[in-house]
């Protein structure tokens, strides 16, 4: 193909990935399994014990997809399938969810859940794995970095404008369809994006590179590799820990839901408020954190975010204790700067393990961490969802906001990085 016949390919190419990005981020905050996942879970009934497992369920399904799929996903045209199918598949799901939960017995609903949540992760891995592939060798180098940015920011905007928008459009007296609309939104979004994604054509050149061979998955030998090669750096040492602390800011937001849910599960138009104020907190993020991190250094965007988070507990600790949490508006900010504070810890931690870590051994630190931190993430998530089925929504709440602390503490003792040192 000749450079002015591939030119134009090459620039619509750009806009479908670019706008396909975008609705896949908007369907992802518009069924966030963080926040709208376990508020409509607990619109139906279902037990408040596994609500706080649904976002861990996610979280290791999808880390299961990446440790056993990437080898297959060597071929760019591969690649290609595994951006698409997958959203339309998780679009297909959660309009399942949305056409027949309220018809289930709760036994039913739980297993529903469960299995959405399984199904949402495994497709979520095997999309970040064609994602990271198309955008490699479809998306220039200079570009590349901006497109993120510009995606997150423009599909938090869009998120906010759709569910303010379309809030109005179904009404019922169940609790489970006064808040459906923000899930039928983003199953559109899902299917969108998509379809959108299979107009993307493969330049003959990109077809024609080599695969890399595909070596055979063995995810316990990386997992032994990882742990040999991090126990004996310092710096690793301290930043697994670390890792396994800022699970009390990651996983954070089920607990949340579950105390807002208490409230407000019945109050009309709760849920779309709840997405425009965590939509709202992810488009202030990432232009907090990635000027933040640009100018300064990443260890600032991980503690601050710590203490973000610290402080929404307090917020939501303080309005319960004084009658405030009634009042939708003000649980919505609570929702807004956790999502702030979350948003700057993984942003942060991400970026601080790419900038200590040598490329060829970073696959292996990652997965390291990664799993230790989803193993501990559910036993985690499994007492704290106790903690509120048993005791009360609140007593999650409390601990977080200790642990939150805690994070902040530690995450200011990690050493500084080699871009921070020559500063």
């Amino acid at each position: 193909m000749e450079p002015k016949t591939a030119a134009p390919v090459e620039s619509r190419n750009y806009q479908l990935i670019f706008w396909s990005g975008a609705l896949a981020t908007i369907g992802g905050q518009l069924v966030n399994p963080r926040l709208v996942l376990p508020f409509l879970y607990l619109a139906l009934g279902a037990p408040t014990f596994i609500a706080g497992l649904l976002l861990p369920f996610v979280t290791g399904a999808r880390l299961i997809a990446e440790i056993f799929v990437s080898p297959f996903i060597n071929r760019i045209t591969r690649a290609k399938l595994a951006v698409y199918i997958p959203n339309i598949l998780t679009g297909a799901v959660l309009a399942l969810v949305a056409l027949f939960a309220t018809e289930l017995p709760r036994l039913l609903v739980v297993l529903l859940f469960l299995t959405t949540a399984i199904v949402m992760g495994l497709c979520q891995g095997i999309n970040s794995l064609g994602v990271s592939q198309i955008y490699g060798a479809s998306v220039p180098d200079h570009k590349r970095n901006r497109m993120v940015f510009a995606q997150a920011t423009i599909s938090g905007i869009l998120a906010i404008f759709v569910v303010w928008v379309t809030k109005d459009l179904l009404a019922s007296e169940q609790p489970m369809q006064r808040h459906i609309v923000v899930m039928w939104c983003g199953v559109i979004a899902m299917i969108a994006a998509g379809i959108s994604f299979t107009w993307v054509r493969i330049l003959e050149e990109e077809q024609a590179r080599p695969p890399k061979p595909a070596a055979k998955p063995k995810p316990l030998a990386e997992l032994a590799t990882g742990f040999r090669t991090g126990i004996a750096y310092p710096w690793y040492r301290k930043f697994i820990l670390a890792r396994l602390i800022f699970i009390s800011v990651e996983l954070a937001m089920p607990f949340y839901t579950i105390h807002a849910a208490s409230y407000h599960v019945g109050t009309k138009h709760s849920l779309s408020y709840f997405v425009i104020a965590a939509s709202a907190g992810m488009v202030v993020g990432s232009i907090v954190w990635g000027w933040l991190s640009g100018r300064i250094s990443v260890k600032p965007v991980m503690w601050l975010g710590c203490l973000i988070s610290a402080c929404s507990a307090l917020m939501a600790l303080v309005f319960t204790l004084t009658g405030h949490a009634q009042n939708v508006w003000l649980y919505a900010a609570v929702i807004g700067l956790l999502s702030l504070g979350g948003n700057g810890v993984i942003y942060g931690r991400y970026l601080y393990i790419i900038e200590m870590t040598k490329e060829k051994e970073r696959p292996y630190l990652v997965a390291l961490g990664d799993v230790s931190a989803g193993m501990v993430g559910i036993a985690f998530a499994a007492i704290l969802g106790a903690l509120a089925h048993l005791h009360d929504p609140v007593t999650p709440i409390f601990v977080l906001a200790a642990l939150n602390l805690a994070a902040m503490t530690y995450a200011m003792g990690l050493p500084a990085t080699p871009a921070q040192q020559k500063r």
